[in-house]
């Protein structure tokens, strides 16, 4: 539901507070002991402790807040855009809000990348739902580790771990009393308009304090080189009786609020106290025009009733409400004990309410739809660190303990009212649904870091000992699918890690790393019913594992850093959704079920040059393969993965000028490869460009052209979309929705008090 290209208010405000920002508008020049210092990223992901990530054995990306700010990333979509191997999809099917499904990482996505804000985890994704509970406002940086990292952060951390770190008072702070920021910004994809202010106060010696508020409003996003007929689907849309063109998503109105407060209290040098309320409400609008018009069934044909509108809503909430407390005794056994306990719930809150027409009679019925899906978590982490020394080895261990209990809840009702008759029928659990669970995660982990040969050789064994149990709560509206009634499903087991890294000669490094993990299946997949569909649970579903290995080599030298990572995970037992099956009877039904194996392997490629002392150039690259083998002795088969994709950069601070330009390629080669009968997107290069102005000495302007050359192209995650479609999909699924956004722009102003 928008309005215009960039909305008037927008610009003004941006401009007020730019001429508000400080009597020097613009700083004639920049002294040469002012350049910019860039600093090697910190992982905490990695190693739980905090390390450059060139010096760790494991492949990570970090994306710090400054990157966010500078290049106006509003999504989680855009926060992956320049990290080759990382993707993000669109869910253009029935979930008529189009959130995004999730994280994609080496060809493992959903529910297997574990995803967390401050250590906290998010809900995992069920049918037509998303893990998206994730805003980018106060971050700090965001993690992205690549491959298992099960032992330090969970089992279930089968492809990788995304996490956000959010602001600290001393972050805002920088050593003063009393600081504060805002921040103004527009995206022009969607219309996003976002307003956010921190305030932080010391109050003497021990105590500190921080909030911050922030509001997010926009709509649908824009697809200007997407095709209105379909492309090569065509489009069953029924425009002429009101619905939108295969162009366009719903219109939609979005409003996202968070508010972030936070109080440290360090009573002594030995001991600090952290109290934290993070809390997210996003709330999504669409007129559902998708499918306005003949309604049809499931083998296409029309059954008479027209829908004439259908108007839904989409409430998403995490919160999350923490203490943390960091013990630093000063001698004895462990040198910090960190101990973490946080209640982080989730709510996905959808309802709808459409108005239905019989074409023949002309009857007209109201039909109300409400579904509730509820995640929330209780944990409990607590992480000791030890040093000690045994002959020429100094080890750094870390150790602990890993917990959580979490209660997953889903309600589904449905009200229909006959305006003819005035009689109104309920239904509840009807369609889609599971019984509700309580999962238990108990964890011991311990890793130890072994420096060796005076620092040159580091040896990082790790193990952790995972237990999950997973025990059902069917309450009255669920019903059993005879032969396949929920059971509690438990899991023990024992993984390993095992990190090796190694100095020499001018900056150089090699370094290799072994990793294991198991996940097991959600409440959806064992649970889960759907009688209308023939979807029927299977409880016997077993835990899915994979075995990782990475083998890299690094170079730093006084103006760059080039890095090469290859890799392959074997995953047995992946769980594939809505497998056909035989039913009692001779019914085709479908289900959950265990693939016998996948395959994947690739090579990772990144680096940067300083071509001067003002000039970077950047860049990076990712190249994946995967098989798969669906039953024991059946024939390998494409697992369909990203193509080879790469960006290069080239940023340029101005001599003696507050201006720093920035322009960034990214690439994809042509998807030659994958499941039979799919689309194969064709390779393709965008041009971004980005300016950053510090107009006065406590603003600055950050200005955005995405796609500047207005490429029409598709996203790498086309290739999960048949080569052909039915009228249904034509409707639900278009794929001229899968090609990338046209030329957009975005501009922020971020001030600092």
């Amino acid at each position: 539901m928008r309005h215009g290209v960039m909305t008037t208010a927008a610009l003004r405000a941006t401009t007020a507070l730019v001429l508000l920002s400080g009597s020097a508008w613009a700083q004639e020049t920049r002294p040469t002991d002012e350049k910019e210092v860039r600093l090697d990223p910190v992982t905490i992901l990695a190693d739980r402790q905090g390390t450059p990530v060139t010096d760790v054995p494991a492949a990570v990306t970090v994306v710090t807040g400054a990157e966010i700010e500078a290049r106006g990333l509003t999504d989680i979509k855009q926060l992956t855009r320049y990290t080759p191997g990382i993707t993000v999809n669109r869910q253009v099917n029935a979930d008529p809000f189009s959130t995004f499904g999730g994280f994609t990482i080496r060809g493992v996505s959903g529910n297997r990348v574990q995803m967390l804000v401050d250590g906290s985890r998010m809900a995992e994704r069920i049918t037509d739902g998303t893990r998206d509970y994730m805003d980018l406002n106060f971050t700090k940086q965001v993690e992205m580790v690549k491959g298992p990292a099960s032992v330090l952060w969970g089992a279930d951390a089968l492809g990788g771990v995304v996490a956000v770190q959010t602001l600290d008072p001393e972050d805002v702070l920088q050593g003063r009393d009393r600081a504060g920021t805002a921040r103004l910004s527009f995206d022009g994809v969607s219309d996003k308009t976002g307003v956010q202010a921190m305030f932080a106060q010391r109050f003497g010696s021990q105590f500190a304090t921080m909030i911050g508020i922030a509001r997010d409003t926009g709509h649908e996003q824009e697809y200007s080189k997407a095709r209105a007929d379909g492309g090569i689907y065509g489009c069953g849309r029924q425009v002429a009786l009101g619905a939108i063109g295969c162009n366009r998503l719903n219109p939609a109105d979005i409003t996202a609020n968070r508010l972030l407060a936070k109080a440290v209290w360090t009573p002594s040098d030995a001991h600090r106290l952290e109290f934290s309320v993070d809390m997210l409400k996003r709330e999504t609008k669409v007129r559902n025009l998708t499918v306005i018009g003949l309604t049809t069934s499931g083998s296409e044909t029309t059954t008479g009733d027209v829908v004439q509108t259908w108007d839904r809503t989409l409430v998403q909430k995490r919160q999350r409400y923490a203490v943390e407390h960091t013990w630093t005794p000063g001698a004895g056994v462990i040198d910090e004990l960190r101990t973490t306990l946080a209640f982080t719930p989730h709510v996905y809150d959808q309802s709808g309410k459409r108005r239905v027409r019989n074409a023949a009679t002309g009857a007209e019925k109201i039909i109300e739809d409400y579904r509730k899906f509820t995640e929330d978590f209780l944990e409990l982490d607590i992480q000791a660190t030890s040093r000690a020394t045994t002959g020429a080895a100094e080890h750094l261990i870390t150790w602990g303990f890993d917990g959580d209990y979490a209660k997953t809840d889903f309600q589904r009702r449905d009200v229909t009212r006959d305006l003819t008759s005035g009689t109104v029928t309920e239904s509840r659990a009807g369609g889609f649904n599971f019984a509700n669970a309580s999962t238990r995660r108990a964890d011991l982990y311990i890793q130890d870091r072994i420096s060796l040969m005076g620092g040159a050789l580091e040896i990082t064994p790790g193990l952790r000992y995972a237990t999950y149990r997973m025990s059902p709560r069917p309450d009255g509206d669920y019903a059993a699918v005879p032969g396949s009634e929920p059971v509690v499903r438990s899991k023990a087991q024992v993984l390993k890690s095992l990190g090796t890294l190694y100095r020499f000669g001018n900056g150089w490094q090699v370094w290799g790393h072994y990793g294991e993990g198991f996940k097991m299946p959600t409440a959806e997949q064992l649970y889960v019913s759907n009688p209308s569909f023939n979807l029927i649970p299977n409880p016997d579903l077993v835990p899915e594992e994979v075995k990782s290995l990475e083998l890299g080599v690094r170079r730093e030298w006084g103006r760059g850093m080039v890095g090469v990572t290859a890799f392959q995970a074997d995953y047995t037992d992946f769980i594939a959704s809505f497998q056909p099956v035989t039913l009692p009877g001779g019914a085709t039904g479908y289900t959950y079920r265990n693939l016998s194996s996948v395959k994947i392997h690739g090579v990772e490629l990144e680096g940067y040059y300083d071509l001067s002392d003002n000039l970077r150039l950047n860049g990076s690259a990712s190249w994946q393969r995967g098989t798969q083998v669906a039953n024991p002795g059946a024939a390998k088969t494409p697992y369909t993965v990203a193509p080879l994709m790469g960006t290069l950069g080239l940023s340029w601070q101005v001599p003696d000028r507050p201006l720093t330009l920035d322009v960034v390629g990214t690439f994809a080669s042509k998807v030659t490869r994958g499941t039979a009968g799919n689309f194969r997107p064709a390779g393709y290069g965008v041009v971004d460009v980005y300016a950053r102005w510090d107009v006065a000495e406590n603003a600055v302007l950050n200005v955005g052209v995405r796609n500047l050359f207005d490429k029409r192209y598709f996203d790498a995650s086309a290739a999960n979309y048949s080569g052909t479609s039915t009228t249904a999909t034509s409707v639900i699924t278009p794929l001229e929705l899968q090609t990338g956004a046209g030329r957009s722009f975005n501009v922020s102003l971020d001030l600092k008090f």
